[in-house]
């Protein structure tokens, strides 16, 4: 393994750890297959709300999209509080 591979798995394992100190709560995270994307998953009673990306980055701008909007009933409508 390579300084620059292992420099790059190290920044990956931090950012990993970020994420679910910041979402574990709410999503489980998880990486498919080596090279392909990354799923958060989070339910909502029986509403399920599925992100995939590419890598951590596009994960956590994502997420954080997520949190920030309305909640989405299955008719497609806010929820009102």
């Amino acid at each position: 393994m390579s300084e620059h591979q292992d420099a790059a798995g190290s920044a990956g394992s931090g950012k990993l750890a970020g994420l679910f100190h910041d979402y574990g709560h709410s999503w489980e995270i998880e990486h498919l297959d080596p090279g392909s994307a990354w799923v958060a998953v989070t339910r909502n009673g029986p509403f399920v709300q599925v992100i995939a990306a590419h890598d951590l980055d596009e994960l956590r701008a994502e997420l954080q999209k997520a949190e920030t909007e309305e909640p989405v009933t299955r008719a497609g409508n806010a929820t009102q509080t």
